[in-house]
């Protein structure tokens, strides 16, 4: 507050002449000499013959200090994955996990349990992928993903998180949403239909054969020649114990009518997807950091949004 002080001259010339003096003047000199005037915070009071001035003093508000963020958090995609940027001191943990969510463009918000949002997080990292940076910020933590298939050159895998899960110690991740489990949206169904039951039963016999699928210790190996994609990954889902959905609605579309020939021992589901499956396979999984097992959730065959629809030749 800026305080303004007035003076006020004392030195009135005496009235040495009474009625003669022009009445606006008497007016005058009476109103400096009892009126007590306020400006700006400053009272002032003159008595005859004397001045007198008293300043109130100013109540003084000191400025609070702008409160400076204790946090920053930066997200960059480099070829389709995540690289996690914290820098944080004694920031409020659920504030800093909100905030990577909104970065990534999570379907599902981050999900911070009542136990680790009491945290407090102090950390400094640079461009960590997103499993390391979120392992470095909770030991307890989950992550939903979907991963579509790597084989086509053009249109390469990626694996987008869905969801991630901050966990206090002891706890255990929510149940995973129906929405990764089963889609609601309409479902295809394809199939051979087969001219008499002998020409069946040759099928059968012909796809024991060329169709091997083993899965031991979380590994698959596989025998493939000729078969249809679909009907290898019925058998791959069915031995990793998870369900196939078909939802892409277009019948062309080249991943329906896709034959192939496989020869691969001992690789994930993971890596399979990555290597072998092509562009509108989708793979979800969960993975618990603490552990560090990850868990597949389902396949679907889905929209290619990447790849034109091509129509396979049926052999």
């Amino acid at each position: 507050m800026v305080i303004f002080e007035r003076g006020v001259n004392s030195g009135f010339p005496a009235a040495n002449h009474r009625w003669e003096t022009p009445l606006s003047i008497v007016l005058f000199s009476a109103l400096f000499m009892f009126a007590g005037v306020t400006v700006s915070g400053v009272t002032i009071h003159q008595e005859p013959g004397k001045l007198k001035q008293n300043a109130a003093k100013p109540a003084t508000t000191q400025a609070s200090p702008q409160k400076h963020p204790t946090w920053r958090v930066k997200v960059v995609e480099d070829f389709g994955a995540p690289f996690v940027s914290v820098h944080a001191k004694k920031a409020l943990f659920s504030d800093v996990a909100s905030e990577i969510g909104r970065q990534l463009k999570l379907k599902v918000p981050i999900h911070v349990t009542d136990k680790a949002k009491q945290q407090l997080l102090t950390d400094d990292f640079d461009n960590l992928p997103l499993e390391q940076a979120v392992r470095r910020l909770s030991p307890h933590a989950v992550i939903d993903y979907v991963m579509n298939g790597g084989a086509d050159p053009m249109y390469p895998a990626r694996k987008q998180a869905l969801t991630i899960y901050f966990l206090g110690s002891d706890e255990k991740a929510p149940d995973v949403p129906a929405w990764i489990m089963k889609d609601p949206s309409s479902e295809m169904y394809v199939g051979m239909v087969y001219a008499t039951e002998d020409e069946e039963k040759d099928a059968r016999e012909k796809r024991k054969k060329d169709l091997q699928v083993a899965y031991n210790d979380g590994l698959f190996t596989l025998h493939v020649h000729k078969q249809f994609l679909t009907d290898v990954l019925e058998e791959i889902a069915a031995k990793a114990g998870i369900g196939l959905n078909i939802l892409t609605t277009n019948g062309a579309q080249k991943e329906i009518d896709q034959v192939v020939t496989w020869d691969v021992a001992a690789v994930s589901l993971e890596e399979l997807t990555n290597t072998w499956f092509p562009s509108g396979i989708r793979l979800y999984s969960r993975t618990d950091l603490e552990k560090d097992v990850s868990k597949p959730l389902r396949l679907t065959i889905e929209p290619n949004q990447d790849a034109q629809a091509e129509q396979n030749v049926t052999p």
